[in-house]
């Protein structure tokens, strides 16, 4: 075999190694699957005064979604007629949640329907009008033109060229000519050379020639994937009109009618109104003062259990429940006084009881009836006197609860010796609690109006102002206000936050504190219906109004709709 037709087969087995990569291309297989596209229906939307529809085309039926134009409350119980130009009039079909539907063959004939949609129902009379576009179907093309400027930004191409490099250059290594000894039977040397240098180059030249065209047949200029195969066509952009919720381009969320019903999406219309601003304060639950009471210990002694047990905290209890026992603790010497006046006081009592037997046992006048008072006086006053001093020896105070309430804090246990003014148990009632908030110097509490405080799940809680303190606390005005309607998650020590309503009134339009979201920028901003299945996002300025409204100062328009439920799932769509 010639040096030529190795260098032949050689290009070949080249042209082998680069076949994958332009199969691989030719076919669109990059080892991944296309991204999911958003399939298109045809639709039409139509808007009047007090109602909105959406019809969409899909196999043989015209689904119709009614909804209020204001709040997007879904309308039920509603009669839709249809017609069109060369299409018999027809009503739709109620199936609940503001949906209808009509049995429609004709949404399968490609063409523009000029469709009119007539809507009766117990307050509504609205005439509304649409066209429907029904696009001719869709057909796949073929054999596209791939540029040379595709073919450079791939890393297979670059990788194939370089392959091709080294095997050229191996190749060529390997059939290189060979240096022939000197042959004195040779004719002419000069002028046979010139003739086999002629006829080398042009072989060379040749074999460069054939080889140049049969990698150029490698490369794809062009497309020519074969019938059922295409080039692998870039990810379409998302569109409006499919079943899914999408993000557009523009930054507007295209919301569909079925998604809305499901996630409940509410709007209302803006509108400008006066009220009182509200500003924000840190507070902290404390207990009402007349409902919280604390148990100390008058004197030294050890804790016994009471009949109830030990109380623990968490207890509900009464005032005047027993909550421990007390036993007072004694010094020897102080016993032994005590021993020694109680013998005393037994012996003074027996002395007097018998002298009245005495007394009592004379008979006649001889004995004057004062005498007989003086000694049963005695005799009662001795026997107070021991009753006095009986309980000093084993003697259990009670330890009673000074309020109702819940026990807070129990430092007791059976056995402990405690020492006086120790505080034994703390006693609240929840029902009764206080909120100290702290605002700043200065502050006008005269100008308070209304408060609400806000506690960390977001419930309003509405407050009453009681009073503020008379001296600062480090640099601060305590403000304090009574809880009229405790949530269970206020506890005491716990903080919240404060709207304390006051000042001059300022004009803006008031949405539900759910309206505000945050964009991805960090600033606030609410959602506006734009179209019955389209929303756009507006940055706004707001104030807060209380725990269950938010005061919007600019950003959006008096007639806007703002989405009041379902914001922050709108928020969430990509």
């Amino acid at each position: 075999m010639t040096r030529l037709g190795m260098a032949l087969l050689g290009a070949a087995a080249l042209v082998a190694v680069a076949a994958p990569f332009h199969s691989a291309r030719a076919h669109g297989d990059h080892g991944a699957a296309p991204p999911a596209q958003t399939t298109s229906l045809p639709r039409v939307e139509a808007a009047g005064f007090e109602v909105e529809l959406v019809a969409v085309a899909e196999d043989h039926t015209l689904t119709i979604y009614l909804d209020r134009s204001d709040t997007n409350a879904p309308v039920d119980g509603a009669s839709i007629e249809v017609a069109s130009e060369g299409i018999p009039a027809a009503k739709a079909e109620p199936k609940g949640d503001g949906v209808y539907t009509l049995d429609a063959d004709w949404v399968h004939e490609p063409g523009t329907y000029a469709l009119t949609f007539t809507v009766l129902g117990a307050d509504i009379a609205d005439l509304l009008a649409g066209r429907l576009v029904v696009p001719e179907p869709e057909t796949e093309e073929h054999g596209a033109t791939v540029s040379w400027g595709d073919v450079l930004v791939r890393p297979e191409a670059w990788i194939g060229a370089l392959l091709i490099a080294l095997a050229g250059f191996f190749v060529a290594f390997a059939f290189r000519p060979l240096r022939l000894p000197p042959d004195a039977s040779q004719p002419n040397e000069e002028t046979s050379g010139h003739a086999a240098a002629s006829q080398h180059g042009a072989r060379h030249a040749a074999g460069i020639v054939l080889l140049s065209i049969v990698l150029s047949a490698s490369l794809p200029e062009t497309g020519r994937a074969h019938e059922g195969h295409d080039h692998g066509p870039p990810a379409p952009s998302a569109q409006a009109g499919g079943s899914a919720p999408v993000r557009l381009p523009t930054g507007e969320v295209y919301f569909p009618k079925p998604s809305q019903r499901l996630l409940q999406v509410r709007t209302a219309p803006a509108a400008v109104e006066s009220v009182t601003p509200a500003a924000q304060l840190i507070g902290t639950v404390v207990a009402d003062p007349s409902s919280e009471g604390r148990v100390q210990a008058p004197m030294e002694g050890q804790i016994e259990v009471a009949e109830g047990g030990v109380s623990f905290v968490g207890k509900k209890v009464k005032a005047g429940e027993v909550l421990a026992l007390l036993s007072p603790a004694m010094p020897v010497y102080e016993r032994g006084a005590l021993h020694q006046l109680t013998a005393e006081v037994d012996g003074k009592l027996r002395i007097a009881e018998q002298k009245l037997v005495r007394l009592k046992g004379i008979s006649g006048d001889y004995i004057p009836q004062r005498e007989l008072d003086d000694t049963q006086t005695e005799i009662e006053s001795l026997l107070a006197q021991k009753r006095a001093l009986e309980p000093r020896v084993g003697e259990k105070l009670e330890m009673t609860a000074p309020v109702s309430g819940v026990i807070s804090v129990a430092n007791v246990r059976a056995g402990q010796v405690v020492s006086a003014r120790d505080t034994l148990f703390e006693i609240v009632d929840p029902e009764r609690l206080w909120i100290e908030a702290i605002a700043v110097a200065g502050a006008d509490e005269t100008s308070v109006k209304a408060a609400t405080a806000l506690d960390g799940e977001g419930h309003a809680i509405p407050l009453t102002y009681i009073g503020r303190a008379p001296s600062l606390r480090q640099q601060s005005l305590p403000l304090l206000f009574s809880v009229e309607d405790p949530h269970p998650s206020l506890t005491i020590g716990v903080a919240v936050k404060v709207l304390v309503q006051g000042g001059a009134p300022v004009e803006g339009m008031i949405v539900p504190g759910g309206a505000i979201v945050r964009a991805a920028n960090g600033l606030p901003q609410v959602w506006i219906k734009i179209a019955p299945e389209r929303f756009g996002p507006r940055p706004v300025r707001t104030r807060p109004l209380d725990g269950d409204r938010v005061l919007i100062t600019a950003g959006i328009e008096t007639g806007d709709r703002v989405v009041v439920n379902g914001a922050d799932l709108i928020n969430q769509v990509r």
